[in-house]
């Protein structure tokens, strides 16, 4: 199947409430004992002074569950999306466990031409769900690296494309049920922008990554990890 860009950005209100209200938390928790795995691959320990980086953060379902896996290390969330961050925000002001996390609006763009600049490299870099939404995937790489330093870690967890439509909508059979018509098309449309592991593997080589671990995971995804 070809690939199909779909929108990089979530702004319209109802897909964002969708989102927000929509329970992940399966995937949410199956990605947090996956990083707990490869931080212990690589043989690398979070503490008060790590950074831990989210990538796509949208409304902050993963970097709420970091923040509640690492409570001493700094979590920052970014995304491109306002309206996402909004939610976020609203969340962490709700709750006290969350005073470590702090959100960031910007895009991938900003970060490669140095219209931002962070202070700190981080310790771990961490997007679920982000790499397929990208029309020039090569803005992704290049951002990583404005964040990386000698044992930053990395993981990527992605849609993986299928083979066809109809294995698409068997998926979203599988997976998305009886879910909003809103995440229902959105899922669709996900899986025809997504990448496949070949790819993956030529876009890592043209950024001079070819050490990161390309691999599926599953029926639906793909991984990208390892460190710097």
């Amino acid at each position: 199947m070809k690939r199909v860009l779909e929108p990089e950005l979530m702004q319209d209100l109802l897909q964002v409430q969708a989102y927000a209200e929509a329970d992940f938390s399966e995937s949410d928790n199956s990605l947090i004992k996956r990083i707990e795995e490869i931080l212990d691959l690589e043989s690398k320990q979070l503490g008060s002074k790590s950074l831990i980086v989210d990538l796509g953060c949208g409304p902050g379902n993963i970097t709420e569950r970091l923040s509640t896996r690492w409570p001493f290390s700094k979590i920052l969330g970014i995304d491109g999306s306002e309206a996402m961050l909004a939610v976020a925000r609203q969340r962490k002001n709700h709750r006290e466990t969350y005073s470590r996390i702090n959100y960031c609006c910007c895009d991938l763009g900003s970060i490669v031409n140095r219209s931002i600049v962070f202070e700190k490299a981080a310790d771990l870099i961490v997007s679920n769900s982000l790499l397929h939404h990208l029309h020039d995937p090569s803005y992704f790489w290049k951002a990583l690296q404005h964040f990386t330093a000698q044992g930053t870690v990395y993981l990527h967890r992605d849609l993986r494309r299928p083979s066809s439509m109809d294995e698409a909508i068997a998926l979203q059979k599988k997976y998305l049920p009886d879910a909003p018509k809103v995440l229902i098309n959105d899922y669709l449309a996900s899986l025809q922008a997504a990448f496949t592991v070949s790819e993956v593997e030529v876009q890592l080589e043209s950024q001079g990554l070819e050490h990161l671990r390309v691999c599926e995971n599953d029926d639906r995804y793909l991984e990208i990890f390892g460190s710097f």
